[in-house]
């Protein structure tokens, strides 16, 4: 800045270089003065600057830049930080600049641009389902050891990272000074938050260890959604606002001493005090356009922190429901009828396997009845009739036998209560055969919801073997999912090396409701959204107890008579079904779409997850799964080509993934419906896209569903008839 003698000598100066000037008067807000460069910044006629008040001139409140506001006001010498104005065609422009005291009522302003709307454009749309994330280093010590050059090579090293963790259709920018711009497509804040948290956590472990030159310094993430009335541009500057905001509070220390090391931290500070404004960034902002690395050549990439995968786990895993184990070693021995309880996913088969197994029959004499899978009480009488008959040295092994026909329950509770064979004629006792029944709760529990006929439940009463959850075996989730991961690897003939720690702890964390069966999913999904050989936490969708400073998570202990209290309310609660869970769900999720002003098929995506959930549940038997979904074999042969199309956006959407598990579980615990499961999941969503999509044009709410809008308007018929 050269200081002026005179407003016309400095502005004479001015007008040969490229930045623009303004002189403005302190008392009255006019621009008394002002070079060519001002006036091609504002597309407009130098003359009509004169006696302007800048804040029409800028095209700006004056709560959008409060610090020219007071650096006007005081005459004081002052950076700006970057701001929006607007040119005479409204065309919105980022600037920066510096406000210098000149005459004795006027301060000089000198303005540049960093990047407008067009500029921005080369970086792609920016959704109002996506959230910018601008990420940020500070509290680097610039020194005679570390300059911009290291700086460059740690964000270059930093970007590498990022892009090792990110989710597919997420987009890292190129850095710029200390900064880099992270594009989280489809997520609110919230779900930014947990993927922030991942992030943060996973490069402080892997960059800014204890015993580096780069220790002390700390990495922020500022975020922003773009909001009704704001635009990508601004939307771009209140995350890096926020990242700004959140370097200059320090949480930890709130007030600190003068220290040697005060003037290092300065320069780093001023170097990088614009953050991702910093430098040109129209210039980088091509690099959100795709992963590609950057034009600078990488540093050598760095060995992930990753925890290395226990190989050779054989069998079950062993946890504390060895004591469910322990229980069927002795009732293997004992003629009487066994009810094994748990949720779903916990292993009950598994248990009964060992019953068969200590009982010393041979493997094959093993007979599983799935009682889900009978459409009506006489396919039930026929099939349980025909077993029992045939029985003689066998296990019989009932899924899941409260799903069926209430007095097919009591029929076979009358068998086995009496020991005789019914339709039978003269009568004939039941031949050596040995009976187990897999119940997903509690017999209590299942008779109060009306499911479980009294005298079957009585029938299998004696010794019940419970399996408790995942939640209560935590000492074995990790091995479990090593195990999963293990066993998938080598069915993809991939060497997976196994999970980040902050991977793991999010996993011994999560409570798993779905208990193994769901860790087998998670990780079956993860697998799909990456080709790493190890799994992050963004891989899994799992972000619970993550810290940003990548701290291990340490619980808060629980008073015992607290705990006490909360175990005996839980088991007198309530507890809904899954088609009810799986309603709420369906519910959040067309919140959470109306709220992010975004659409997406959930209609359709329900559809794939269901097809895809009844495949899976009969290990891809086409012509069984059909005649669950009341359809024809080469029906699902048609829809498999555009479900599989589908899949990368649906696994990826964080608003799904809750009602992707509950579809799934509901599904596999589901018995034979009368009409198309298809037909009332998608009553459940049109119910909710009524509700709450009033305000909605009809042709979105169809987008919603997944259909055309005469199809839309059908249903709605359909709907109002019923």
């Amino acid at each position: 800045m050269i200081k002026p003698e005179s407003v016309e000598s400095s502005v004479d100066t001015l007008n040969e270089i490229d930045t623009a000037c303004f002189y403005i008067d302190r008392e009255t807000g006019q621009i008394q003065d002002c070079n060519s460069a001002a006036a091609s910044l504002l597309g407009v006629e130098l003359s009509t600057l004169r006696g302007e008040q800048w804040q029409l001139a800028f095209g700006c409140e004056a709560s959008a830049n409060l610090t020219l506001v007071h650096a006007l006001r005081a005459g004081i010498r002052s950076p700006l930080p970057p701001f929006i104005i607007h040119d005479i065609d409204n065309k919105e422009m980022v600037i920066a600049g510096l406000v210098n005291p000149a005459l004795l009522n006027q301060c000089s302003v000198l303005v540049w641009q960093l990047l407008d709307e067009d500029e921005l454009s080369v970086s792609g749309a920016l959704a109002a389902s996506d959230t910018v994330a601008v990420l940020g280093v500070d509290q680097l010590l610039y020194d005679q050891h570390w300059g911009v050059v290291e700086t460059t090579r740690l964000m270059m090293e930093i970007r590498t990272s990022l892009l090792e963790i990110i989710r597919t259709q997420d987009t890292v920018g190129l850095p710029t000074a200390a900064s880099i711009i992270i594009m989280l497509r489809d997520v609110d804040i919230e779900g930014a938050r947990d993927i922030s948290r991942a992030l943060l956590s996973h490069l402080r472990r892997n960059h800014l260890d204890s015993g580096t030159g780069v220790a002390g310094a700390r990495i922020c993430l500022g975020l922003a959604q773009m909001s009704p009335g704001q635009t990508p541009l601004s939307t771009l500057l209140a995350a890096n606002n926020a990242l700004l905001q959140a370097q200059c509070s320090n949480g930890v220390e709130r007030i600190r001493a003068a220290a040697a090391d005060d003037s290092k931290l300065l320069s780093g500070r001023v170097i990088n005090s614009n953050g991702i404004f910093s430098d040109n960034l129209a210039s980088v902002l091509t690099g959100l356009e795709g992963r590609e690395e950057a034009v600078v050549p990488a540093p050598a990439k760095t060995t992930p922190l990753v925890k290395p995968i226990e190989t050779g786990i054989e069998g079950y895993v062993g946890d504390n429901m060895e004591g469910a184990v322990d229980q069927a070693i002795f009732l293997s021995k004992l003629d009487i009828p066994i009810a094994i309880l748990g949720p779903a996913g916990t292993g009950k088969m598994y248990v009964a396997k060992i019953i068969h197994d200590e009982s010393g029959a041979d493997a094959d004499m093993l007979i599983a009845i799935d009682c889900r899978e009978f459409r009506s009480r006489s396919e039930a009488n026929a099939r349980i009739s025909k077993e029992l008959m045939q029985g003689e040295g066998k296990t019989l092994v009932f899924k899941s036998p409260h799903l069926m026909n209430a007095e097919a329950q009591l029929k076979l509770a009358r068998q086995i209560s009496s020991r005789t064979l019914a339709d039978v004629s003269p009568p004939r006792y039941l031949p050596r055969v040995k009976l187990i029944a897999l119940f997903p709760d509690t017999l209590e529990q299942l008779m109060r919801q009306g499911g479980l006929a009294v005298p079957l439940a009585s029938a299998f009463a004696g010794y019940p073997i419970h399996v408790p959850p995942i939640k209560d075996r935590k000492q074995a989730v990790l091995r479990w999912a090593h195990k999963i991961l293990g066993q998938e690897g080598i069915h993809r003939q991939r060497d997976m090396k196994g999970f980040t720690p902050d991977a793991e702890q999010a996993m011994l964390l999560y409570d798993w409701p779905g208990n193994i069966s769901e860790m087998r999913q998670c990780i079956l999904d993860a697998l799909e959204k990456t080709e790493k050989d190890w799994l992050t936490p963004v891989d899994l969708g799992l972000f619970k107890g993550i810290s940003p400073d990548g701290a291990p998570y340490l619980a808060e202990p629980r008073p015992f008579l607290t705990m006490v209290e909360s175990e005996d309310a839980a088991g007198d609660s309530y507890v809904p079904s899954a088609l009810e869970t799986l309603d709420v769900a369906l519910g959040e999720a067309v919140y959470n779409l109306l709220a992010l002003n975004s659409i997406k098929p959930l209609g359709a995506w329900m559809e794939d997850e269901v097809v895809l959930a009844v495949l899976d549940r009969y290990r891809d038997d086409m012509p069984r799964s059909a005649e669950f979904l009341h359809t024809k074999t080469r029906n699902i042969s048609r829809w498999l080509p555009k479900i599989r199309s589908r899949d990368e956006e649906r696994n990826s959407s964080t608003l799904w993934q809750s009602p992707r598990r509950l579809l799934r579980e509901w599904v596999r615990e589901s018995p034979q419906l009368a009409e198309s499961p298809l037909q009332r999941i998608q009553d459940l969503l049109l119910a909710h896209v009524i509700k709450q999509g009033g305000a909605m044009s009809t042709a979105n709410r169809a987008r919603i569903m997944g259909v055309s809008t005469p199809t839309y308007l059908k249903r709605l018929r359909e709907t109002a008839d019923s």
